[in-house]
């Protein structure tokens, strides 16, 4: 019974830890072309394990919601963002990484506050 037991756990564990790598990976941004736009906060979450921002963004295609990821919650507080420095309605300037399949949103590299505030990052290696 112990065999059996061993074996589904050695399994599943492998099996999750492929799924982890996999969702770590930046390799759906283009850190190598960034992006500058400039965009109303609808929402913001700087939260663990990834921040994730949604900014209404006119260009020549309209004006659409675009879907951001950027660092962990402490990541964010060392490269200088304080808790309400971005708030719904404010309108910010945002430097990313696009989605390499053209989608709107990406990875966040850096962004000016309404008040002027920088807060920039490395990107992901």
């Amino acid at each position: 019974m112990k065999r059996p037991l061993l074996a589904f756990a050695v399994t599943a564990a492998l099996g999750l830890s492929g799924a982890a790598a996999a969702h770590h990976s930046a390799a759906i941004f283009d850190f190598r072309s960034p992006v500058t736009r400039q965009g109303t906060v609808k929402s913001i979450r700087v939260i663990n394990p990834h921040t994730h921002m949604v900014l209404t963004i006119t260009d020549a295609r309209g004006t659409r919601d675009w879907d951001f990821e950027g660092h962990s919650a402490s990541n964010f507080y060392r490269a200088g963002y304080t808790r309400g420095s971005v708030k719904a309605g404010d309108t910010i300037s945002i430097t990313f990484a696009p989605l390499r399949d053209g989608s709107d949103g990406g990875y966040i590299v850096a962004f000016t506050t309404a008040a002027g505030t920088k807060v920039g990052f490395a990107p992901p290696p």
